[in-house]
C-alpha cells in the first residue's frame, strides 16, 4: 500500500493535511501536524480517534513474516 499526505480543502480554501492510503484518506484522522529541521528528515504526526470498534477488534501484525 502507497502512504501519501494529502492536502484537505474545503471547497478552494486549504485546510491542512492528512494521511491517505492508496489515495484514501484515512478514517478518524484529528488532527495532522508536519515537523522539519536543518538536520533530519520531516517527520508528520496524526492524531487519530480510536472509537470502541478500533479498540477492541485489533489486529496482530507479526513484523518477522515480511
Amino acid at each position: 500500500m502507497k502512504i501519501q499526505i494529502a492536502k484537505l480543502y474545503r471547497g478552494d480554501r486549504f485546510i491542512g493535511y492528512g494521511i491517505a492510503v492508496n489515495g484514501e484518506l484515512l478514517a478518524q484522522q484529528v488532527s495532522t501536524s508536519i515537523e522539519s529541521d536543518a538536520h533530519n528528515l520531516p517527520t508528520i504526526k496524526a492524531i487519530f480517534n480510536l472509537d470502541a470498534e478500533l479498540a477492541e477488534n485489533q489486529v496482530t501484525i507479526d513484523l518477522n513474516k515480511r
